[in-house]
């Protein structure tokens, strides 16, 4: 049965000590974040990425210049991706990461100084603003969330009538054989790359249990119900290894 997800609350012990631990630790990975993820994933995340911008192209038909941000961006993966296949979509993003900003920020001066992206330090369970986009993407993030229900009624508020929001994220599979195979290698074989790569300490460990947290996407999707979405769908990637969960404003 679908589940109705609490948050433990904005100002609670658990919210807290989830962001001071993002801060650390992602603070520490932001330099080589992308050349790991690479490494590690095997480049999956850039076969994901791929669904997310055919949601994103099939959303855009008929429309013209369009409005996005990029919730939780990182260091601009989704956010360049985005900019490189769509030259008319104007893009905002933040990260609650300051470290994570300042590479996005230096890839944008790099290679895309031609094209108007704002970034900033934000966080997604702090409001930023009324009816402002049409598409919101928040990737490889929605997990790390304390606050899932909140972040979804910001992302809401923020959205025009009629935008649409697309949570793409790792998972875990619900059916075995892959199911099992996929959280040995998550639990025992990712440490030792980790530790090979220099990583930092405790990251393959939160990595394991940020993706056993994450609700299922029928329960994702009840999350969205519950702040307002409509006409809510999902899919699972590479046999549940990853999920696309996507919702519209009424």
């Amino acid at each position: 049965m679908d589940q109705h997800l609490k948050d433990p609350g904005f100002d609670s012990e658990a919210a807290r000590k989830r962001k001071a631990y993002m801060l650390e630790l992602f603070g520490y990975q932001a330099p080589k974040y992308d050349l790991h993820d690479d490494i590690i994933g095997m480049g999956i995340h850039r076969r994901w990425v791929k669904d997310v911008l055919k949601v994103i192209g099939h959303f855009k038909q008929g429309k013209e210049k369009l409005k996005m941000l990029d919730l939780a961006c990182g260091t601009g993966f989704v956010t360049f991706n985005t900019t490189r296949h769509f030259p008319d979509i104007e893009i905002d993003a933040f990260d609650l990461v300051p470290e994570m900003v300042g590479v996005a920020k230096k890839r944008q001066a790099k290679s895309f100084s031609d094209r108007k992206i704002d970034f900033w330090v934000g966080d997604s369970e702090v409001p930023y603003g009324e009816n402002k986009y049409d598409v919101i993407t928040t990737c490889f993030a929605f997990r790390n969330f304390a606050n899932k229900n909140l972040a979804a009624k910001n992302v809401y508020a923020a959205l025009k009538p009629g935008g649409m929001f697309i949570i793409q994220d790792m998972t875990k599979p619900e059916k075995q054989p892959l199911r099992g195979l996929y959280l040995f290698a998550l639990k025992y074989m990712l440490p030792v790359a980790g530790k090979i790569l220099g990583t930092a300490k405790g990251s393959p460990r939160y990595l394991y249990n940020s993706v056993m947290l994450l609700p299922k996407n029928t329960d994702i999707a009840r999350i969205l119900t519950d702040n307002g979405f409509a006409d809510v769908w999902h899919r699972y990637q590479s046999g549940g290894m990853g999920t696309v969960v996507v919702g519209y404003k009424k």
